[in-house]
């Protein structure tokens, strides 16, 4: 017998559209709107595999109607359809249960290859009787949107609204500025500890020596300049959650207080043996490769695998340039606020020239380039005139000049002669860390050459935390005489 799919959607085009397109593989079922589903789900004596629902519709939206469903039918798969991507009710649907999330128009290729996907779904969940009972959680704040339509925005949408309800731990990756700390606040806005304290921690910004004592607290006395007892942030983020940024900057017998906290919520503070207790959600976030920090032995193992239990990559901007309007938008409406400017938008030229550049600083470089514009913009419209483009890194980005040319940095130019180097003297099965370590290394001796030794103002050179300048150096056998 043919699985049969049921199509809730107001416009009786779009119906019949699916049902051309499916009919020769499954048996469609339709419905104009969100009752009338419902009434065809309990009625159905074949019954049915799959459900595609329309978000906007008259009398039962898209999201109640999922609800409805979900109380009765918890392991149907149910597939939101919108013509109008938006980050929240992405979310939202996602930790409504929503099998997917889809934006008009589909294709039959993507029709067929997400309905086998599902029915594989539901099969599995019937073998094995297991289901997710998901939290139903208010949406988050307005000032934690994650703006921007392209597929890779959609499925960073999937992702947080797939792990929001839990209580898992989060590692979230992704170079700097693309929205690591918007991403981790998503998570937690959606969550159930929501209400509950939220706490963000840069741990390549706190000073060696001071990362235990900020994380888990002291005693008075611990340590010279401890003058009284220190409650850390985990005990003070009790029942609520804890957003660990530049997590691989974390020295090592930090690593071992968190694992614990991890493995069983338990902590000391520095000079005490006494034990503490704490529930807290982690969700870490990194701009290293930390597969390559644990093959190195900069980060612990299974303090590795404990964190990435769920994961969630952020492309970087110039991966995903579809943003670029709605984010440049978003950003001119607070930075009107802001200045209290009345400007109105931006013209052809300016958005090309945003949509040419190569974007280094991701996200935070194109809100820092909005937000100048709009202070030192004299008219109504923002133009390219306006825009302050870094473009070291992306040739002549002119709006006028035709295609960016690709310059060639010396940078560059240096890489290609290490690689065709250590390709012609085969010199080590491993060229890319051959040629990562040597520069590395090089480096850091010219930041302590040039700081005449000084390690803490090598590190403030070099943009990194002492303690990691300290771990290269013994890596790299670099003495500081």
């Amino acid at each position: 017998m043919k699985p049969s799919i049921l199509i809730v959607d107001d416009a009786e085009a779009v119906r019949c559209s699916f049902k051309i397109m499916l009919e020769d593989k499954y048996r469609v079922l339709t419905a104009g709107d969100g009752a009338s589903a419902l009434n065809v789900l309990e009625t159905s004596f074949i019954g049915v595999d799959v459900v595609f629902l329309d978000l906007k519709m008259p009398g039962m939206g898209g999201l109640e109607t999922l609800k409805k469903i979900k109380e009765t039918t918890k392991n149907l798969p149910v597939i939101l359809m919108t013509a109008f991507g938006d980050s929240d009710t992405a979310i939202e649907a996602m930790k409504e249960g929503a099998f997917d999330y889809l934006i008009k128009p589909l294709d039959g290729g993507q029709l067929n290859e997400i309905i086998e996907k599902a029915l594989a779904s539901a099969r599995l969940l019937k073998e094995t009787s297991f289901c997710i009972d998901t939290s139903k959680l208010s949406p988050s704040d307005k000032e934690d949107t994650i703006v921007g339509k392209s597929p890779a925005t959609l499925e960073l949408c999937k992702k947080i609204g797939q792990v929001a309800g839990t209580d898992m731990s989060v590692l979230i990756s992704g170079e700097s500025g693309v929205g690591k700390e918007l991403v981790a606040r998503a998570i937690y806005n959606h969550s159930g500890r929501k209400g509950r304290p939220f706490m963000a921690v840069n741990c390549a910004a706190l000073p060696e020596g001071v990362v235990e004592s900020e994380l888990f607290g002291c005693e008075k006395g611990a340590f010279t300049g401890a003058e009284k007892r220190r409650i850390g942030r985990f005990e003070q983020c009790d029942m609520g959650t804890i957003f660990l940024d530049e997590i691989g900057d974390m020295n090592h017998p930090a690593q071992a207080k968190l694992l614990r906290v991890l493995q069983d919520g338990s902590f000391e503070r520095i000079g005490s043996n006494e034990k503490h207790w704490t529930n807290v959600r982690v969700i870490a976030a990194s701009n290293k490769n930390l597969h390559d920090e644990v093959r190195r032995g900069g980060f612990r193992e299974d303090l590795f695998h404990r964190l990435n239990v769920f994961s969630i990559h952020i492309l970087p901007l110039r991966e995903r340039k579809e943003d670029i309007p709605m984010l440049s938008e978003y950003f001119l409406s607070k930075a009107v606020k802001e200045t209290g400017k009345k400007i109105k938008g931006f013209s052809l030229n300016a958005i090309k020239l945003l949509m040419s550049h190569h974007w280094p600083g991701n996200v935070r470089e194109l809100e820092n380039v909005i937000r100048r514009a709009a202070v030192i913009a004299s008219g109504e419209i923002l133009d390219a005139n306006d825009l302050i483009l870094d473009t070291k890194e992306s040739g002549d980005h002119s709006p006028d000049a035709g295609p960016p040319v690709k310059k060639a940095p010396a940078l560059y130019e240096v890489i290609d002669g290490l690689f065709d180097t250590a390709v012609i003297t085969k010199d080590t099965p491993e060229i890319y860390h051959s040629i990562i370590a040597g520069v590395e290394k090089r480096l850091i001796e010219k930041a302590l050459n040039k700081t005449k030794g000084n390690q803490l103002h090598a590190s403030e050179l070099l943009g990194i935390s002492r303690a990691t300048l300290r771990k290269k150096m013994q890596d790299y056998d670099i003495t500081s005489d």
